[in-house]
């Protein structure tokens, strides 16, 4: 075949569409051409990590200086690996030393990061033309990183950023001279007066605070979150009475607290959570509050004039202790005695052993309505006195209607050959619907079924689910029927439990009530 000359080859590729010495030209997008709210727009679409990858690909998107509206920063916006993988050969000095020598560079790969995407959006180096919704330093960040932690600081604050935090809590159980608190006073008072009136959230973990004389409030600050900080008593009854607008306050691990009061009223404030903080002592007058979260560090509390108090959680740190390890009668389940005249709903997180007490010490709850306990059951118990002390709490809910009673997945209860009869108590005449989870053959469970079942007069359904999926032992979080098919259940002898509830439960005579899963 005779070789096609260049002129028909041209010819063919003209009527082709496109030739071959010239390429077709793509249209390039400028990015100096789209509006800012365009580009602030795209970014705010991707999640912070994408974005950080695609600035780091493109000098373009860096020189335009836009950037995502929410700045959250963690080992996880970079891809850090903190897993220290120690060499178990080595000697437990040598290990303490590579792992501190790792962290190290955890650390300066976190700070390299941070300041790669914070740089082009300075204009000097205290002010830049970026506005942001919400910046979050979330690593574990000591005393010698100061430099670093007053620069975002300062960024945080001209961006007027709403939401900011500074949580160094991450990995707060390190060893090493490296890991020490970060102990250089927290410069909250750059936050104090007009400089930081846009910050309406701010979140602290692992910190100092000491407030100047002339700390003036944080104008527009509605919720505050403080977890392992070190703030006197006085220091942090200036803080919360200077914030006029607060609404939320969490207070975690905090020292050196032994008591706190506050005469003036938190008008604004709807939900408080005190745990850990060996607060013997608190005084709040609180008018609009309408949740609080406790524990049994709190020795005394008055919550004066709170009328609109409808939800309160009990959630017990002492519930993970083994019956062997102490003597029982020496243990301090100094519960507190607590009038809560308007909680309706009420969520409890304890052990076995602690249900009895819990009860015992409380005041009636006139108006509750709905009851959602967790419990840890780490041994089947030897009797049923704890059932007991369940029948005594619903007695003191005269109008209880909705009961939730999830036993938790750790737990080790032997099936064993018994008889199962109710537990003896009054008649109830407004609980309507019961939902148990994680059922199974642990003494007085069974038999608090059926009590409900005999003595609740008004009681429309009962749901036993033999699966178990609170996590009471390794977290606070308190399983609830809303989080049904959210978190995955534990199938461990649930043939057997489911078995041993059909056996006790299924019989004609409540098929109406009662549903088994």
């Amino acid at each position: 075949m005779e070789k096609q000359s260049s002129q028909e080859l041209s010819i063919e590729n003209k009527s082709a569409g496109f030739s071959r010495v010239e390429k077709p030209k793509v249209a390039e997008i400028q990015l100096q051409l789209l509006p800012y709210d365009v580009l602030r727009d795209i970014l705010s679409r991707l999640s912070i990590k994408d974005v950080v990858r695609m600035s780091t690909l493109s000098g373009e998107w860096r020189q335009q200086r836009i950037c995502h509206p929410d700045l959250v920063f963690t080992k996880d916006t970079f891809g850090i690996s903190t897993d220290p993988d120690p060499d178990f050969t080595k000697t437990i000095d040598a290990i303490i030393r590579d792992t501190d020598t790792k962290r190290a560079s955890w650390t300066a790969e976190f700070i390299v990061n941070v300041d790669s995407v914070l740089r082009p959006l300075w204009s000097t180096s205290t002010t830049t033309t970026t506005t942001l919704d919400k910046f979050a330093i979330e690593f574990a960040l000591r005393r010698k990183h100061k430099y670093h932690i007053d620069r975002w600081v300062n960024f945080s604050i001209a961006s007027r950023a709403k939401y900011i935090a500074f949580d160094f809590t991450f990995d707060i159980d390190c060893a090493g001279p490296g890991c020490d608190q970060y102990k250089d006073v927290f410069p909250l008072c750059k936050l104090s007066g007009p400089s930081g009136s846009c910050v309406t959230s701010l979140v602290l973990g692992y910190v100092w605070l000491k407030l100047p004389p002339s700390f003036c409030g944080i104008t527009n600050l509605r919720k505050l979150t403080l977890k392992t900080v070190s703030i006197s008593g006085g220091d942090l009854q200036r803080l919360l009475l200077s914030c006029a607008l607060l609404e939320h306050i969490d207070i975690e691990w905090c020292s050196p607290l032994s008591s706190l009061r506050i005469g003036q009223e938190l008008c604004r404030l709807q939900y408080l959570r005190v745990r850990r903080s060996e607060l013997e002592m608190l005084e709040l007058h609180a008018p609009n509050l309408t949740k609080f979260e406790f524990d049994e560090d709190l020795a005394q509390i008055v919550l004066s004039d709170c009328l609109r108090l409808s939800e309160a959680t009990f959630v017990s740190n002492m519930r993970t202790q083994e019956f062997n390890d102490y003597d029982f009668d020496d243990l301090a389940f100094t519960f507190t005695e607590l009038a809560l005249p308007h909680v309706q709903k009420l969520f409890l997180l304890l052990n076995l052993d602690q249900v009895l007490r819990f009860s015992e010490n409380q005041t009636s709850f006139i108006n509750l309505r709905h009851l959602n306990m967790n419990l840890e059951i780490g041994w089947d118990p030897y009797d049923d006195s704890w059932a007991i002390g369940f029948i005594h709490l619903l007695q003191l809910s005269p109008l209880l209607e909705e009961l939730e009673l999830h036993v938790g997945r750790d737990r080790f209860c032997p099936p064993t050959m018994r008889m199962v009869t109710a537990v003896q108590g009054p008649l109830h005449h407004h609980l309507k619907r019961v939902h148990m989870s994680g059922f199974c053959d642990v003494l007085g469970l069974a038999e608090l079924a059926l009590y409900s079942l005999g003595n609740a007069t008004a009681l429309e359904r009962m749901v036993v689910d033999p699966v178990a999926y609170a996590e009471t032992l390794h977290t606070d979080d308190i399983y609830s029927v809303s989080k049904a098919g959210s978190i995955e259940g534990d199938h461990y002898h649930v043939d057997q439990n489911r078995m041993f509830a059909e056996q006790i439960l299924g019989s004609e005579e409540f098929r109406h009530i009662v549903t088994i899963l």
